[in-house]
């Protein structure tokens, strides 16, 4: 058998297996659909919402770091003599 056998036969393979997992996926899944949609809608929310409050504590952070080198800074300056 060639190269071109061996890809069309693994190819097939993996398309009927492809169909007989999503097939039994759907069989086989605890809840519906739209309860599904929901859960992984609640559960993306929560990420959202935990990765904005993560960006707000940073950029605080930061804030407050720049604020400090830039006091840190203006004093060294102004207590330099011309």
């Amino acid at each position: 058998m060639g190269v071109i056998g061996k890809t069309l036969r693994f190819t097939l393979g993996l398309a009927l297996g492809v169909g007989i997992g999503a097939a039994a996926a759907m069989l086989l899944a605890p809840q519906s659909g739209r309860v599904s949609k929901e859960r992984i809608q609640g559960r993306v929310e929560e990420i959202m919402d935990a990765a904005k409050s993560a960006q707000r504590e940073r950029e605080k952070e930061l804030q407050d770091y720049w604020e400090q080198e830039i006091d840190i800074r203006h004093h060294d300056d102004s207590g330099k003599k011309s």
